[in-house]
């Protein structure tokens, strides 16, 4: 069968030049393959380039449809609602070739119950970048994309977890391999160095015991510095390239936060909340999101839920202080409040985590820098790079670090969709550090797990309650409960 998509010994980097993919072959007819691996090692930039928004020589056979992860915001619909709309553009499309990126996104349980049910239908070929085992639980063909290189596994998808554990376990052994090597190369340079200083030294005083004439002296040395100079150049080469594959093992070893985090000391609790709002009402393009809505937060551990367009994100926005609301009274101390929105949006910084890091920490030093990296298992050559950089997941990431070891500490975190775009060895690193955060904790999110996981002592519940006509639309309640 003639493929849809093909690419033969293509290289593939990110628009700053980073290698992603080398020599990369494959070809894809009628099939239904999930694109998995950790946030940041090209699975987008796949993605695009499949769609043909570089021109790497591939060859696509038929109509082309590509949503990507990261949609132009559209204002007069949620994420969510917007992606639902994208998403049903391409079902309509009539395309052989659909191409998705991180598609569950932003959607309420509704949309993903929809969007399974299109894919399962498609007959096409079809390709989806996803963390979302509900997603992945349909597949049995998967693209393995890690730092190392790239594999086909087929599969259910308990099997491609258990290929997942034995690959972390293979990165651990080879990390440590190369961590030898590397120290065994540099020994052996450091004696090279040594032994040459030491004939260097020995052979100007034979050369003065012989006499030997100056022209032949400098024509000597000259050779010498040459060879040597060859020599220097081939080690360093070797160096280099050994330092390369340990960075690499290195980002390719699963991030994992440790249980014993170090935990931000906050300041004794005081007598007033640091939100407190009063009959707050909220509308966006004439639509009433909730109204009448009462609440305090104080050290309070909050989830908002509710479908697509319920209001959650505005919600979140009056919190902490980026809108007003339309009716009602909201206090809030705006010095006690860190937030993260959706994808890290609002932390598109060009400093580095290192730099912001001894930002947030006032002056901190290197080293304490990269021992609080270390101790979060955050890959430094990460840390290296801008923010702004960063993939969506290892940005929220990024940020909840600077917030944990920001001074002064916020006594209240808000955080809008913290799971977006996160792999799943991230999503359980942010849920225990958010279970260790000993502040108030106010989140919003579809994944009804990861509320569990982080142990809510209340739930904000954002529903339109519809009215008996149907060309009014419906108003909107926000209920309150919990202890």
């Amino acid at each position: 069968m003639t493929p849809c998509i093909e690419l033969r010994n293509v290289d593939i980097a990110t628009p700053g030049g980073r290698p992603l993919f080398a020599g990369l072959t494959l070809a894809l007819s009628q099939a239904r393959v999930a694109l998995v691996g950790r946030n940041g090692v090209g699975k987008s930039t796949l993605l695009a380039t499949l769609a043909g928004a570089r021109d790497v020589g591939g060859r696509l056979r038929g109509r082309v449809c590509y949503v990507p992860q990261l949609l132009p915001r559209d204002r007069s619909l949620s994420h969510g609602e917007q992606r639902r709309r994208e998403l049903e553009r391409a079902a309509a499309s009539g395309a052989d070739i659909v191409l998705l990126d991180e598609p569950s996104e932003d959607l309420d349980e509704d949309g993903v119950a929809w969007l399974r049910g299109w894919l399962r239908g498609f007959s096409g070929c079809l390709v989806v970048a996803t963390h979302d085992r509900r997603l992945l639980e349909d597949f049995r063909d998967f693209f393995l994309a890690c730092e190392t290189g790239c594999r086909a596994f087929t599969g259910t998808l308990d099997a491609l977890d258990a290929e997942l554990e034995r690959d972390h376990q293979e990165s651990q052994i080879r990390y440590l391999r190369g961590l030898r090597r590397l120290e065994s190369q540099e020994a052996h340079t450091l004696h090279v160095a040594r032994r040459k200083a030491r004939k260097k030294r020995y052979g100007r005083c034979s050369e003065l015991d012989r006499a030997t004439a100056r022209i032949r002296l400098n024509q000597k040395r000259g050779d010498a510095q040459a060879s040597h100079g060859k020599l220097a150049r081939q080690r360093a080469q070797r160096l280099d390239a050994a330092r390369t594959w340990t960075r690499t093992l290195r980002r390719s070893m699963a991030i994992e936060l440790p249980f014993d985090l170090p935990i931000p000391a906050l300041p004794p609790e005081g007598d007033t909340d640091v939100v407190e709002l009063r009959g707050v009402a909220a509308v966006a393009h004439g639509r009433v999101l909730f109204e009448s809505l009462d609440l305090r937060v104080g050290r309070d551990r909050i989830a908002v839920v509710g479908e697509n367009g319920a209001g959650k994100t505005t919600l979140l926005e009056i919190i902490r202080g980026a809108r007003a609301p339309d009716a009602g009274v909201a206090t809030r101390d705006l010095r006690c409040i860190a937030s993260i929105a959706q994808g890290g949006a609002d932390w598109m910084h060009h400093e580095s985590l290192f730099e912001r890091q001894r930002i947030e920490g006032r002056g901190a030093s290197l080293d304490a820098v990269a021992e609080t990296l270390v101790a979060h298992r955050f890959p430094l050559a990460l840390a290296e790079r801008p923010l702004r950089s960063l993939s969506p997941g290892e940005r929220v990431r990024a940020a909840l670090l600077c917030i944990f070891h920001q001074s002064p500490v916020p006594e209240l975190l808000v955080l809008d969709e913290p799971t977006f775009s996160l792999d799943r060895v991230g999503q359980n690193a942010l849920a225990r550090a958010l279970r260790a955060w000993p502040g108030g904790l106010v989140v919003a999110s579809h994944d009804r797990a990861f509320l569990d996981a982080i142990a809510p002592t209340r739930t904000v519940n954002i529903a339109p309650e519809a009215r008996a006509s149907t060309n009014v639309a419906p108003e909107a309640r926000a209920s309150v409960a919990g202890c």
